[in-house]
């Protein structure tokens, strides 16, 4: 059972979400919607992995709260979005996701690619 911390700013995908990774076995210790949220509670909750939504509607999107996440954590990161385009994928790509996924997502591919991205390793985090 993995601690998966949840950034959705739509709160029905969230929950769905949140309900999928508990049926599959894993623990959601919170919905974040919004990308300034992300440090504090990836500090708080200290997931193993984070299902991070690209567009976000705060100042930072996941993209950008994702790389500043990695200055002081290494949690591998799941992206999610409804909105593909060639520059928010080269974006996300920067900050070496674990995964990069196409809303809407089967729970099928969620499952693999969640255990994919846990078998990389574990997740370190330091309080800055």
């Amino acid at each position: 059972m993995a601690c998966i911390l949840v950034v959705e700013d739509e709160p029905i995908v969230g929950m769905q979400l949140q309900e999928s990774l508990e049926a599959m076995g894993h623990r959601v210790p919170a919905i974040i919607d919004s990308g300034d949220e992300v440090l504090s509670a990836t500090l708080a909750h200290k997931p193993d992995l984070i299902l991070m939504d690209i567009k976000l509607r705060s100042f930072i999107d996941g993209v950008d709260a994702a790389s500043r996440l990695k200055l002081v954590c290494d949690v591998p990161v799941i992206y999610l979005t409804a909105y593909p385009s060639k520059g928010s994928q080269d974006r996300a790509m920067g900050t070496k996701p674990a995964a990069y996924l196409v809303k809407p997502i089967n729970d099928k591919t969620l499952k693999e690619q969640i255990e994919k991205a846990l078998r990389g390793g574990s997740a370190i985090c330091e309080d800055p």
